[in-house]
């Protein structure tokens, strides 16, 4: 329930938004240059149609079921998301070719990657993508996890803040610059990536999985980081975000790793914990009301 008042909120919020932009581009003009896709105007007044029939009273209608708790929420936020990746990629290819609108590139993505994950959440997906591993010995189990470890580490904190930075420097947008930057950014990322391996290494030893929902652990972990707060990979991956964005001195990376946290704490956060609550009950129930989400407590938890 949770997830889908977040998400109700969420989708009335794309909805309204689209229909303030088209707002601003028609009281004020001059704005339609910061988002211009050609020499002709008409391209990028087109879509005022669309946008408006479908896109904003879509998300509208998907905000509307998502917070009644309608039976058909999941399809309206999977076709909310449908009608906002689909400009999106329209928008990018007409970038990539012409050079132009990067801007509308900025605002739709992180709107096509909201849309999706709320779908996700109020889906049936969401509430079964957390599947405990298979019985495996714990250098398995840790082979597995250093796999997930180096994959998702060069997607998330290399390959998609080049590709941030590439587009901020198409715009124009200065990075922070400042003696000293490489260093201090490289020495804090190592020391919040070690949290994040700890907390990795006590998942696959003591709990016997992995930090993926699809194949996570079979028993509660309070020990190691655990025993000082609840999600330390979740803090270190929020960190290493945070470092890589001080390490290029970008204020978009920076946003992209708070919006991270953001998906984690609104979406995968609340089904994560609903699902634990399921197969451990009590004795969960004892450790959330003891170890805080996000702030270490001073001393180890003791159940």
């Amino acid at each position: 329930m949770t997830v889908q008042r977040f998400a109700a909120t969420y989708y009335a919020v794309q909805g309204c938004g689209v229909l303030a932009w088209w707002g601003l581009l028609i009281a004020w003009p001059e704005s339609r240059e910061w988002f211009r896709m050609g020499e002709d105007p008409a391209v990028l007044l087109s879509f005022w149609m669309p946008d408006v029939l479908f896109l904003a009273v879509g998300s509208l209608l998907a905000a509307f079921l998502c917070r009644v708790g309608h039976r058909d929420r999941a399809l309206a936020a999977w076709f909310a998301t449908g009608l906002v990746t689909y400009p999106t990629f329209y928008c990018l290819a007409f970038a990539l070719r012409t050079d132009e609108a990067w801007l509308s590139v900025v605002l739709m993505a992180p709107a096509t990657i909201w849309s999706g994950v709320f779908a996700i959440g109020v889906s049936r997906f969401g509430a079964e993508m957390f599947r405990p591993s298979a019985a495996g010995s714990t250098g398995y189990i840790w082979s597995k996890t250093l796999v997930q470890i180096v994959v998702v580490w060069t997607l998330i904190l290399g390959v998609i803040p080049w590709v941030i930075v590439w587009i901020e420097d198409r715009l124009g947008i200065p990075r922070l610059s400042f003696p000293g930057q490489l260093p201090l950014s490289a020495s804090l990322f190592v020391a919040i990536s070690c949290l994040g391996v700890w907390g990795a290494w006590i998942m696959s030893r003591l709990g016997r999985g992995t930090p993926l929902p699809m194949d996570h652990a079979t028993d509660l972990v309070i020990e190691g980081p655990y025993a000082y707060v609840r999600n330390p990979m979740a803090v270190s991956g929020i960190g290493q975000g945070l470092m890589v964005a001080l390490l290029w001195g970008s204020s978009l990376v920076a946003l992209y790793a708070l919006m991270g946290s953001l998906i984690w704490q609104l979406i995968f956060r609340p089904l994560e914990e609903q699902d634990l609550e399921r197969r451990f009950g009590e004795p969960y129930r004892r450790y959330c009301r003891q170890v805080r989400c996000w702030i270490p407590r001073l001393g180890p938890y003791r159940p």
